[in-house]
């Protein structure tokens, strides 16, 4: 397998959609292919060379060990520089390994079902959106909606594991499902509503009206609120188990994540009562 490196050397003043740029896609195209490849720009189509120098570099590592020891590892690839204007880059993406170094645009990682996506800069809004397998991981803020669903759709992130180093916009995981969701930083307005299922982790403040229409799941507060919603109760036992397991896989996330203790239960509370009443935040104190 190779690696494909694309040099952002051009910045239009338009979004471009990036989601043909995955790796299993550009590791079986030619050099010269990957060049000539067509992105949407609107009603306009650019070619990738128009936008990106190309390179590539062949070969990758093989496994020693494991279950997969002799396996080539997956194709990848790598973006540098500032593509705050490329769109939906990972979007769909199930295998490989894609990293970009540098901000993006809008819908990084939508409907991703496999592989990695590392973003070593901010990330625009819908991050994660409607996510259904994979690691992807945003070092630095992401904007509303990260985790969540698109409009008119009734389901946000599904599955695998968004981590967002900095701050996370308005509506982070609305109509989550299932999945995990780990933010360093904070949130605004309405982290969390309308949650269905699976679990987020938020390590700074909140904004208004958090858990709003929370049906079931998990949120994990890192920081106490200041105030907690009028329709959520303390009360609950009987989660050490779940709380053992939790933990411990949560021993290679970044702080404060990380720190969390088995031996030290956090605050529980239901609700929110105004809908189904089975989801819960738990306070790590």
């Amino acid at each position: 397998m190779s690696t494909t490196i694309l040099r952002v050397k051009a910045s239009p003043p338009f979004p471009v959609d990036g989601s043909p740029l995955t790796p299993e896609r550009l590791d079986a195209l030619p050099l010269a292919s990957v060049e000539r490849l067509a992105l949407r720009a609107g009603s306009e189509t650019l070619a990738v060379a128009d936008l990106f120098d190309v390179s590539r570099t062949e070969g990758g590592a093989r496994a020693t060990t494991g279950a997969h020891a002799g396996e080539a590892a997956a194709p990848a690839v790598v973006m540098e520089g500032d593509a705050r204007w490329l769109e939906r880059l990972g979007a769909g993406m199930d295998a490989g390994a894609l990293t970009v170094r540098g901000p993006i645009g809008d819908y990084a990682g939508a409907q991703m079902r496999g592989g990695t996506l590392t973003i070593e800069g901010d990330a625009g809004d819908f991050v994660g959106c409607e996510m259904r397998g994979g690691r992807l991981a945003v070092a630095g803020d992401c904007g509303d909606f990260a985790a969540g669903a698109r409009a008119g759709e009734m389901e946000g992130m599904t599955g695998g594991t968004l981590t967002i180093g900095g701050s996370a916009g308005q509506r982070l995981a609305d109509r989550m499902r299932r999945g995990l969701v780990l933010v360093g930083g904070h949130c605004g307005a309405f982290a969390a509503s309308r949650l269905v299922a699976g679990t987020i982790c938020i390590g700074g403040r909140l904004g208004a009206h958090y858990g709003y229409g929370m049906r079931r799941g998990t949120l994990v507060l890192a920081t106490r609120p200041a105030a907690l919603p009028a329709t959520f109760v303390e009360g609950g036992r009987g989660f050490e188990v779940f709380w053992a397991l939790f933990v411990r896989s949560l021993v290679t996330a970044p702080a404060p994540f990380s720190r969390f203790a088995a031996n030290r239960l956090p605050t529980r509370y239901a609700g929110d009562l105004a809908v189904d009443g089975r989801g819960e935040i738990l306070i790590v104190e």
